[in-house]
């Protein structure tokens, strides 16, 4: 296993995201519909952030990268596959606005602890650090909201 296949992880979980919270933001008005739109657009930037990252990291691992890479790559995988990525599926349908703010509350938490253990695999963490910020200020926001 390679940092490219957990910064591959990193962009899935953000594109899912971005789809998800998209979806949601059709199917709300008023303040939800601002919120999800907001996280929508945050997460497209994370996506952003990860590309720049991984162009990094392809171009001078070396620089980029604390080797060796151990087990905790695999739990990663395995932990973005179980906990992560069914709640960003395209099958889930939430029952009301409760429901999809569960989901999201969920998966911003599960977002931190994935980006918590992937940052020990990099020497410069500070964009790592701030994606962590922001997906924390998403879920203060997501529970803000949370009725």
């Amino acid at each position: 296993m390679e940092l490219k296949d957990l910064l591959n992880v990193a962009l899935r979980i953000e594109s899912d995201g971005y789809k998800q919270y998209s979806k949601l933001a059709e199917k709300n008005t008023g303040e939800m519909k601002t919120l999800f739109e907001r996280l929508a657009r945050q997460e497209r930037e994370h996506q952003e952030k990860f590309k720049k990252i991984f162009d990094k990291c392809e171009k001078e691992p070396e620089k980029e990268v604390n080797w060796p890479m151990d087990e905790n790559a695999g739990y990663l995988m395995e932990f973005a596959e179980e906990s992560i990525f069914p709640k960003l599926s395209e099958d889930f349908a939430p029952k009301n606005i409760n429901d999809a703010i569960d989901m999201a509350i969920g998966v911003e938490k599960d977002s931190i602890i994935f980006y918590n253990d992937l940052k020990d695999f990099f020497k410069n963490k500070e964009t790592i650090n701030d994606v962590i910020a922001e997906e924390k200020k998403h879920l203060m926001d997501l529970l803000k909201n949370r009725k």
